[in-house]
């Protein structure tokens, strides 16, 4: 006689375990999915109604399932349970939708991810936490998975971000803390406008953590610099900070200078793992790993572009040693193609193999979506020759190879709506006038054969200064803004009596800041010649 037992109303379970508790489990079934699962409860073993929960809550946890009923059968030797289940049809991501606005969230999910009901709630989970994280402490993300073109679905989050706290006065009790320490707490001014910046427990341990690495990198390694109470009275908050320096040691000027410096000297052998430690009693110092070299260099998700493409955009290759500056250079080269969404740190996988002495790389890509629109104008030198443009752009299929590779192409539909240029430099249209375009958007790995848009009703006169400008721009634009985002910071530990804390060391500013910025600009207003 079959006896069925659902989950949700464990109390079935329970009511049964005492008819038998003393029955021992001659089989185990779970019929209607053919996933691997592990069960506590096995063959051989006495029927326990507390095991029989504990698999019911594991297959749960498993977010596969939207339906889990425990039968069991009576038979000669014993009981043969059977966990029957209805498993959740998996369908692949088509995009994200946010409603009604993204308030800055960041959610990178690359398309053809496999969708389940507990998958869409981690994804709001986690929009949830980078909202609280930029002060809405209130918000409520929901989410709906609605079917989309070939039988794939999209998750549509919609936002309520409640009310916004914001920081409105930061109290520091003990050392005087100078403005700069402060952060992500600190106030900014436009004209005649005070921008408070918003609370969060994470904003607030940011700014004690980097407080705290000011007082050590002056010599007060035992400082203490810990969050007060915070008093938030409707929408404003004001955040305590209590300091205490202690004593102060020697400890050099050019501390972090120096080890940066070391650093990039060990990068150049290979070696992956660097770290250093400070203490009052014995210095710096500092632990150098093992030299590798380079291993196999793998791209996953570029179903539309080969990795030949791909490859001519990196610095490093299989075989040499692995220098891994090279390899954020040629990460960096990789974003400024455009063709992919971003990549950071999280998409690059290093996998060091001590007994071949070889590092294998990995780089996860999501390719941007085929087709866009956009209206735009007049900016910068597009106001001066007077273009407003809207247009409509597709790439094209992925057929051929080298400079005929159609993937990097994009074909483009514009109206063009030329007001009287102030500067006429060039030979526009005249108004309302329809372009069609083939561009193919500038990648280092390809240099002069990118960067060029091809659109006869422009004149060779306009296709040839906007191919010049961006040829330079995208050239030279590299070397005067390259610093800090090539070179990350380092964390040094640093041991005390207290509990070890971290000095966090910023790469340095590169030399002629100034300069290097007015280049910058100059440069990315010349590459906005080409949208004339």
């Amino acid at each position: 006689m079959i006896r069925p037992s659902r989950f949700h109303p464990i109390f079935g379970i329970l009511l049964v375990s005492s008819v038998f508790a003393s029955e021992v489990v001659t089989s185990v079934g779970v019929p209607g999915s053919n996933l691997q699962v592990k069960l506590a409860t096995q063959v051989g073993q006495p029927y326990d109604a507390k095991t029989i929960q504990k698999d019911v809550r594991y297959l749960w946890g498993l977010g596969r399932f939207e339906d889990i009923r425990v039968e069991t059968a009576q038979q000669d030797a014993g009981l043969a349970v059977v966990f029957r289940t209805k498993v959740f049809p998996i369908r692949m991501l088509h995009e994200v939708p946010i409603e009604p606005n993204t308030f800055g969230l960041e959610i990178k999910i690359p398309q053809f991810t496999p969708m389940s009901p507990l998958r869409a709630h981690q994804i709001a989970l986690e929009a949830k936490r980078q909202l609280e994280q930029i002060g809405y402490q209130n918000a409520r993300v929901e989410y709906e998975m609605k079917p989309a073109p070939m039988s794939q679905v999209d998750l549509r989050l919609k936002v309520d971000i409640g009310d916004a706290i914001r920081v409105k006065e930061v109290r520091v009790e003990g050392e005087v803390v100078p403005r700069a320490s402060l952060r992500a707490l600190r106030s900014r001014r436009i004209l005649f406008w005070r921008l408070l910046p918003s609370y969060s427990p994470e904003a607030v341990d940011a700014d004690v953590a980097r407080i705290r690495s000011s007082y050590i990198a002056k010599g007060y390694l035992d400082a203490e610099v810990r969050p007060g109470p915070v008093d938030i009275h409707g929408n404003d908050a004001a955040v305590t900070i209590a300091v205490d320096p202690g004593p102060q040691h020697p400890i050099g000027p050019n501390l972090c200078r120096s080890l940066f410096a070391e650093r990039r000297e060990a990068q150049r052998q290979g070696i992956l793992d660097f770290s250093a430690k400070l203490d009052a009693d014995h210095g710096v110092t500092v632990d150098r790993g093992l030299p590798y070299r380079v291993g196999r260099i793998e791209f996953t998700g570029n179903h539309n572009y080969k990795d030949t493409t791909i490859r001519r955009n990196f610095l490093v290759e299989e075989g040499a040693v692995f220098d891994e500056r090279l390899l954020r250079r040629s990460i960096a080269n990789l974003n400024r193609t455009a063709i992919f969404e971003r990549i950071d740190a999280k998409n690059v996988v290093v996998q060091p193999n001590e007994k071949t002495g070889l590092a294998d790389v990995t780089v996860r890509l999501t390719e941007r979506k085929r087709g866009k629109w956009s209206l735009s104008g007049p900016v910068g030198p597009a106001a001066l020759a007077g273009p407003l443009q809207a247009s409509i752009s597709s790439r094209l299929p992925p057929w051929g190879r080298g400079l005929l590779e159609l993937s990097t192409y994009t074909a483009s539909v514009s109206m063009l709506a030329f007001a009287h240029p102030l500067l006429p430099i060039l030979n526009a249209p005249t108004k309302f006038t329809p372009i069609l375009a083939l561009d193919r958007p500038y990648m280092p790995g390809e240099g002069w054969k990118s960067g060029f848009l091809i659109a006869p009703q422009l004149g060779w006169k306009n296709t040839a200064v906007g191919y010049v400008a961006t040829q330079i721009e995208q050239r030279l634009l590299p070397l005067v803004s390259a610093g800090r985002s090539v070179e990350p910071g380092l964390n040094v530990t640093v041991n005390r009596p207290a509990g070890d804390a971290v000095l966090s060391c910023e790469a340095p500013e590169p030399r002629l800041g100034l300069f290097r910025t007015t280049a910058s600009v100059a440069l990315r207003l010349l590459g906005t010649l080409p949208a004339l």
